[in-house]
């Protein structure tokens, strides 16, 4: 993928967008963050976990790495970016890039009636780490092409589902919300947002995949990521699910109202 707009972060500098190098390459290294209201929502939270994946693939940091919430200020403002998302990314060889990205959102019919989604045998070797899978991205996207679906969920070698190809996934089951199992899937901020907030509202989280063969007898299901937030699915191949599920829908006000203190 290229960046848009008129100027990246190269190395150490604010660069010319024609000085960029195509991303997306196997092995890279990178973060998404959402520019929103000309803010990046939760930049500490995106760098923390920035650092650890570079740390997970044995990479160094940046020289500048220290300096990037600067960095990125300066790029917005370089750009005249108001609502985007930004991608820092680390090749294999040591090159060091961010810029924006062409963005497609959710729209409101999607949030409000849900998306469908299908199944792909797939698993990340390093999970927890943000790292770029390319033969892995281009199956799902082929498949979201074929089948006209938003996303793709990624079964395991044992049929649980672990994540989606660019989204954390959860499903509810009575007052309960399932988790997977940290130590199988990247730890999504969004995902990180909501185990929050079921913490502070008392809401009940159990660590445990879903099997796909067992979907049937969950009640909701949604995806999260930085920029869809909360998004519901009302299928999973043939299997249906609630998207007016009232834990589902208080999530997703709590984390909309905490996105809105973020941007005061």
């Amino acid at each position: 993928m290229y960046f848009i707009g008129s100027s990246i972060i190269k190395d150490t500098e604010i660069a010319p967008l024609s000085s960029q190098r195509m991303t997306g390459e196997d092995g890279e290294v990178y973060e998404m963050l959402r520019i929103e209201k000309g803010k990046p929502l939760f930049l500490s939270d995106h760098l923390a976990r920035f650092r650890a994946s570079i740390a997970a693939a044995r990479m160094n940091l940046p020289a500048i790495f220290d300096k990037l919430p600067s960095m990125i200020e300066w790029l917005i403002l370089c750009n005249g970016i108001v609502d985007n998302d930004l991608r820092l990314c680390l090749s294999r060889d040591g090159l060091f890039q961010g810029g924006f990205v062409a963005s497609h959102y959710p729209t409101r019919e999607q949030y409000a009636n849900g998306i469908e989604c299908r199944l792909l045998n797939a698993q990340r070797e390093q999970p927890t780490a943000k790292i770029y899978h390319a033969e892995m991205r281009t199956k799902a996207m082929q498949q979201q092409t074929k089948d006209c679906i938003f996303e793709t969920l990624l079964v395991d070698k044992d049929g649980y589902i672990t994540e989606g190809s660019r989204s954390n996934v959860f499903f509810v089951k009575g007052d309960t919300l399932f988790d997977v199992p940290a130590d199988r899937i990247l730890h999504g901020i969004i995902r990180d947002k909501v185990l929050q907030i079921c913490m502070q509202q008392n809401i009940k989280v159990t660590s445990k995949a879903v099997h796909s063969e067992h979907m049937a007898d969950y009640d909701a299901c949604f995806i999260t990521s930085t920029p869809m937030r909360i998004l519901p699915v009302a299928a999973v191949e043939k299997c249906k699910f609630d998207v007016h599920n009232t834990l589902l829908t208080t999530l997703m006000s709590a984390l909309d109202k905490e996105i809105a203190s973020q941007l005061k």
